[in-house]
């Protein structure tokens, strides 16, 4: 008997390296309920692991301890929210039209944007940064 899953799922891990790993299990587990292609399942994956990288890399305060990745399907489409309690950074140097590749400190951003088919970023003082991702099927 096969159960189906609900709509969303709320996954916390600690803000350390060594647990990006079971963010990227928890996509690829989401994404197969929608039977995504094997190259897109990577690609779900890849954008979670820089997401996750970035809130391990550049979050500065000690009290965020935790990642919070929400997994859901929203008709026919994944949606992914990356949440951290960390500083935040300024969002207009992303989206600005003279950005350049890479501009944000690295990679990650672009990747994200890549292999997605949304990306956007959000940065609430009590909530903090969440990047939130979509892939449709």
């Amino acid at each position: 008997m096969k159960v189906a899953a609900p709509a969303k799922v709320e996954l916390r891990i600690p803000r350390r390296a060594e647990f990006v790993g079971l963010a990227r299990m928890a996509a690829r587990w989401r994404a197969a309920q929608l039977d995504f292609t094997y190259d897109v399942v990577k690609d779900i994956e890849l954008a979670v692991a820089e997401a996750c990288n970035n809130a391990v890399e550049h979050v500065k305060q000690a009290s965020c301890e935790d990642i919070v990745l929400c997994l859901g399907v929203e008709d026919r489409r994944l949606v992914i929210d990356v949440c951290d309690h960390g500083q935040g950074f300024d969002l207009s140097r992303i989206d600005s039209p003279d950005a350049q590749e890479g501009d944000a400190g690295g990679l990650g951003i672009p990747i994200m944007r890549s292999v997605m088919d949304e990306v956007d970023f959000r940065y609430d003082p009590i909530m903090g940064t969440c990047v939130r991702m979509v892939k449709c099927r």
